[in-house]
């Protein structure tokens, strides 16, 4: 088992790509001091992350490890919760600048060491590559928004059928369940991603819901009508209560909440479907959320052609990614990584040297 917390914060989906890097610099993480890496494809961004995480990890800290979607072998962001620190990516698909420079938010370039002759000399067949790179994600997001239009389909279909009151009731038990144990949060939701379409499959981190709760619920819902209306009033009754939580969103569908995590309660539901099952090592398998649905062959046809569409989805994120592999040689034979070494100092000295002191705990 990985003993790594993963999330993924931007992904591709019905909507183009969603996003939620925007958090590591919200009035939520008012504490939290945040390095955004600049700089183009090779110029060693990921093993930076890779590296400060390593050294903040064998401290002993508490990290939360952010991928790539596109690569889930590339890291796009980290925070040490422990320190109050964060690096991320701060370039394309997920452009982020600082909104309190140098007080909050600090930039760092990781592109002083490439050769920029050598990279003009290629430069007809960099552009040539990336646009290629572009039209595989364009290809998958056709897919992605194809699967989407068949899920809602099935979801308002079998919305007619969901057995809303037992639904509701459950809900309200859960949540009251868990405030009758003490309530010390502030009712805060941070949203999070725990699968996406990626190279060649989708990538669920399943292992993430077992690190962080000794008690899981899998909602057994092949359809996603009735789990998406109970994990909407557990959000929603949670968050009225001063629980706080962490959502975790569908990345086809990001309006639907797919997983909830109850951090300071060691509890997480999760919903178990076509795309991710998580009916490993759970504490209780919800199902029966429906009254007799007549025919059940439509949904399953339409359920079919998604599958199939993301599959299609993943093989074309899949090109993309040995393209990118390809447009990252030409930047990596132009680049001096000396430069990064003293960058990596740079990092350990300024952020977790004794001189600076520890921030609250990021959550």
């Amino acid at each position: 088992m990985n003993d790594k917390v993963k999330y993924f914060l931007g992904a591709n989906s019905h909507r183009g790509f969603v996003s939620y890097f925007e958090q590591l610099q919200s009035h939520k993480s008012d504490d939290l001091q945040l390095l955004i890496l600049k700089g183009g494809p090779g110029s060693g961004k990921s093993s930076l992350m890779k590296r400060v995480s390593g050294y903040a990890r064998g401290l002993g800290n508490d990290l939360e490890y952010i991928p790539c979607a596109s690569d889930p072998e590339s890291l796009d962001a980290f925070v040490d919760k422990t320190r109050g620190f964060a690096m991320m990516d701060g370039t394309a698909p997920h452009v982020t600048d600082p909104f309190f420079p140098g007080a909050r938010q600090h930039i760092m370039y990781t592109g002083d060491g490439w050769d920029c002759a050598k990279l003009s000399e290629n430069a007809a067949e960099i552009q040539s590559v990336s646009a290629l790179i572009s039209d595989c994600h364009k290809g998958a997001g056709a897919y992605i928004s194809a699967a989407a239009a068949l899920l809602r389909e099935n979801m308002a279909v079998s919305e007619r059928y969901i057995s809303r009151g037992e639904i509701f009731s459950f809900a309200s038990e859960l949540i009251s369940a868990i405030s009758e144990n003490g309530v010390s949060g502030s009712g805060e939701e941070h949203k999070r991603l725990l699968s996406a379409v990626s190279v060649g499959e989708t990538v669920f981190f399943d292992d993430t819901l077992r690190i962080l709760a000794d008690r899981i619920y899998a909602v057994d819902d092949r359809w996603g009508a009735a789990a998406a209306y109970l994990m909407q009033l557990l959000c929603e009754g949670a968050k009225g209560s001063g629980i706080d939580i962490i959502t975790c969103r569908c990345s086809v569908l990001p309006e639907r909440i797919e997983h909830i995590i109850f951090p300071t309660e060691g509890f997480a539901i999760t919903t178990a479907n076509a795309f991710h099952s998580a009916h490993r090592d759970a504490t209780a398998i919800i199902n029966g959320m429906y009254s007799d649905i007549p025919d059940e062959s439509a949904l399953e046809r339409r359920l079919g052609d998604a599958s199939r569409m993301i599959d299609r989805a993943c093989g074309a994120v899949a090109e993309a990614k040995s393209l990118h592999d390809e447009l990252e040689k030409y930047y990596i034979d132009a680049m001096d990584f000396s430069e990064n070494e003293k960058k990596y100092n740079e990092i350990i000295d300024r952020f977790f040297g004794a001189c600076v002191p520890t921030c609250k705990i990021y959550r």
